[in-house]
């Protein structure tokens, strides 16, 4: 199956086509060695807050159209009646919404920049550092030194 998507990491800017498709993981065609991250955040729906806004203002006001001495009393009524008026909005209106960031890393393997990041950003997590070798770099043949990752 040919690549369906392009990758390019949100750190060094390395752009890589997808490998072959991968179903057990879930992470499709991602290239080997790079890291799908994640930020799944839920938050209250404007909408639904507004509703319940709505709802308490309309249960005070109509409570305020009876004598005080029994506005208590007819509460409950009034909110079941409010309640009931809301009812299919409130259904419709999802209490949350939830937002999903993705960003691609390259291999560390790639750029010593990207390997410490993510180790920067993993200790900021609360994560285990990646465990870097420094190992010759055969093809480039000068000396330099690359970052791998263990397993």
């Amino acid at each position: 199956m040919t690549p369906n998507f392009e990758y390019e990491c949100a750190l060094s800017g390395v752009v890589s086509a997808g490998q072959a498709h991968f179903d057990e993981d879930g992470l499709d065609d991602l290239p080997a060695g790079w890291t799908e991250v994640k930020f799944t955040r839920r938050t209250f729906n404007p909408k639904w807050v507004l509703i319940q806004q709505v709802k308490t203002a309309m249960v005070d006001g109509l409570s305020r159209q009876f004598p005080e001495a029994v506005q208590a009393a007819q509460q409950v009524a009034i909110r079941l009646q409010v309640s009931a008026q809301f009812y299919v909005m409130e259904q419709d209106t999802p209490v949350y919404i939830t937002e999903v960031e993705t960003v691609y890393l390259s291999s560390p393997e790639i750029s010593e920049d990207v390997a410490a990041a993510m180790n920067q950003a993993r200790e900021l997590l609360g994560l285990d550092a990646l465990q870097l070798i420094e190992a010759d770099d055969e093809d480039e043949g000068d000396g330099k030194k690359k970052a791998a990752t263990s397993t």
